[in-house]
């Protein structure tokens, strides 16, 4: 898992740092004292678990975990805080878990193994890759595939997203032009359900009469992501997908687009957020300035 630590105070952190270091599966990748540092980082960067401090200047940390989550809603997020008083809204902000300061080392191994429970209840056995060559990874492992035209059409369902690919599409999508007019696509089916059958993924694959779809909630995929606008698989996509089907080029076009314009929305939030936050600095000053004048 790979983890950023945030805390005003790094010393207080230190211990949790060394047990990651011990701990198999656990690596900290950044350790900030900043809360827009440490969420531009988990923008732009892989990260499983943000261990946060609550008590944070300018930003806090129940903040920093509500914008983390927008972009990575399965990130694992526990606080730490010497303020008891702060739980009610960390469960607000829907904490996996909270650790009270001062903490001993069995609370930090707690933590950590709920991180890592937690970060694998998550994650899901099946993974599609669309972003450049299509492949299909089961376990962590890649799959392969005996007939390249069961892999195609397993492709083509992925492109739905869960949408519906019915038997003339299918023929007309990838038997054009091919000279056999579709006619295997009875055996192309039984070879797909072979494959998903030999890695315990046939639950993957609905049928009803002459219509295919994929059910969403049995895998990830990186395209699903970006659709979902995570940060890090919008970062991935650099206008190859799917490269080995002729019939995915116009939606590589689309999604180059699609990437642009969310590229255009983010710095314009990151804009706002700067004039905003002077915005609200000029008033605390001229607060200041008031009273000192009274």
């Amino acid at each position: 898992m790979k983890v950023i630590l945030v805390d005003d105070e790094p010393l207080s952190l230190n211990l949790f740092k060394l047990e990651c270091g011990n701990m198999p599966g656990f690596e900290v990748v950044g350790f900030f004292d900043n809360s827009a540092e440490a969420l531009d980082y988990a923008q732009s960067h892989p990260v499983d678990f943000a261990l946060l401090d609550i008590d944070m200047p300018e930003m806090n940390g129940i903040e920093l975990a509500r914008r983390m989550r927008l972009s990575r809603p399965e990130m694992v997020i526990i606080f730490v805080t010497a303020h008891p008083e702060y739980a009610a809204d960390a469960i607000h902000a829907k904490a996996d878990f909270v650790v009270f300061k001062p903490y001993e080392r069995e609370d930090i191994l707690d933590a950590l193994e709920r991180a890592r429970l937690l970060s694998e209840r998550q994650r899901k056995r099946v993974r599609f890759r669309t972003f450049g060559h299509f492949d299909m990874f089961v376990d962590g492992q890649l799959v392969s595939f005996k007939s390249a035209k069961a892999k195609e059409l397993l492709a083509l369902c992925v492109s739905r997203m869960g949408g519906e690919v019915t038997i003339h599409e299918m023929v007309d999508v990838l038997w054009t032009g091919t000279g056999d007019q579709g006619l295997g696509y009875r055996t192309t089916i039984k070879a797909l359900n072979d494959v998903l059958k030999e890695v315990n993924a046939e639950k993957l694959l609905r049928r009803k009469r002459s219509v295919l779809s994929l059910d969403v909630n049995e895998f990830d995929c990186d395209l699903m992501d970006f659709r979902a606008g995570k940060v890090q698989a919008i970062n991935t996509y650099h206008g190859v997908f799917m490269e080995q089907y002729a019939w995915a080029r116009p939606m590589a076009e689309a999604l180059s687009a699609e990437k642009a314009a969310k590229r255009f929305l983010t710095l314009a939030m990151k804009i706002c957020d700067f004039h905003c936050g002077r915005r609200k600095l000029r008033i605390a000053e001229n607060l200041w300035v008031f009273r000192a004048q009274s």
